[in-house]
Parts: C-alpha cells; structure tokens; sequence
C-alpha cells in the first residue's frame, strides 16, 4: 500500500529554485501539487518509480510523451536498448555543449534530448523501467499529455561562473499536464490546467486503488 503526501504549490521563485532544471512556464498554469510516496527509507528510490508508475496507468491517457537528457555515451545504450524492447523513440541534439573526460582527453559533445511517444501501460512500465534512474541522477526527466516543451540556451550564473544551460520552457496550453522529478526522483510535481486536477479532493481521487493520503500539505491525517 502507498502513502502518500501530496501539497498544493504556488508558482514563486522559491518553487522553480525547488523544481531545479530552470524550468519556465510559456502561459499560465492553473494548479501545481507536489507528490511523493512517504517511504521509510530516502535511498529507496524504486518505491518512488513505482507509484509514479500506478499513478499514470491509473489516469488511463495515452499517448503520453516521455523526455529526458543524457549524454552521448548513455545515449547510445538507450539507443541498443529501446532498438531491442520495441520502444519507439526520436532524439535532438541540443544546442548546450558539454564535456567529459577519458583518458585524460577533453571531449565535447551535444546533450541528446530523447522524447517517447507512449502508447500503452506495457510501453510505460519497460520506459520507466530502464530510464527512471536518469531522474534519480537529477537528470532533466518529465511526462506530458502533449508535445509541449522544448529547449532554449540560456546563459545563468551558477557558483559564481556564467555558463549555457538548455532550459526547459513547458508551453501550458488550456488543456495542458504534466511532470517533472523532484531532486534525487523522491516524488514528482504535477502541473495542470484540467479540471480533473483542479484541486488536491479531486487529484487524490485519481490514485491508484490502495493509495493511503498521510499528509495534506502541512496537516498529518488521522488514518
């Protein structure tokens, strides 16, 4: 059985610092929740995957597009691997560059973007299965109900050097949801404009049967 913490956000400076990625909004968004499963242990991040997972079989909408960033070395095992389990797939190159060491040379390389178009609850179960990980690694990892992001490069100041960084700007349609990954992969953000999430009653009557909410925003229940 899952239990479950689910809060009601507001969208401040100190929510997209929370949100990480410098994510951006092109429109309004009506309601952001912020959702995790209350695990004992925060190095068990599987518990995490797998309610995100019953969660979205539970909505029961497809298709629903998964994309996330890797490097090019990761990207070619992605690749072998979804070649493999029949998981259709497309990728960009993006315009940041990074780089990495081997054997003390310098290499460059474009971060690959990869997008998922899903299809069904089989398709989403082997997706998550071999890339949640990316999202435990702070990897930029989301799920959305339409095409509705893409990159920019933008140049932001981190540890007090400027750097360019692709920022993920979420076009919010009136029809628009979607998720990101908290820090580490411990729970998820669902942003939507649907009436179906217009509320924490209505987004909690869409958990998977056997969830147990343990804490509305700052009030424990009494289960």
């Amino acid at each position: 059985m899952s239990e479950i913490w689910i809060q009601e956000e507001q969208l401040n400076a100190e929510f997209y610092e929370m949100v990480g990625h410098y994510v951006q909004l092109e429109g309004n968004i009506e309601s952001v929740y912020f959702i995790s499963e209350t695990i004992e242990s925060v190095d068990d991040r599987d518990e995490q995957r797998d309610f995100l997972l019953d969660f979205l079989i539970e909505q029961n909408r497809y298709p629903l597009y998964l994309t996330f960033l890797c490097d090019d070395m990761m990207a070619e095992e992605f690749e072998e691997e979804f070649n493999q389990l029949g998981i259709e797939y497309s990728y960009e190159l993006l315009e940041e560059k990074q780089a990495y060491y081997i054997f003390f040379k310098r290499v460059t390389y474009h971060p690959r973007c990869f997008t998922l178009p899903i299809k069904d609850a089989r398709t989403l179960s082997l997706a998550l299965e071999h890339t949640f990980y990316l999202a435990n690694m702070n990897e930029f990892y989301s799920l959305s109900y339409s095409k509705d992001i893409r990159f920019e490069l933008r140049k932001v100041k981190e540890w007090g050097r400027w750097k360019n960084v692709s920022i993920p700007i979420f076009k919010t349609e009136e029809d628009a949801t979607f998720i990101t990954i908290f820090h580490d992969g411990a729970g998820f953000f669902l942003f939507s404009n649907e009436n179906r999430y217009s509320s924490i009653q209505k987004v909690c009557s869409t958990f998977p049967e056997g969830s147990k909410v343990v804490q509305i925003n700052d009030q424990l229940l009494d289960i």
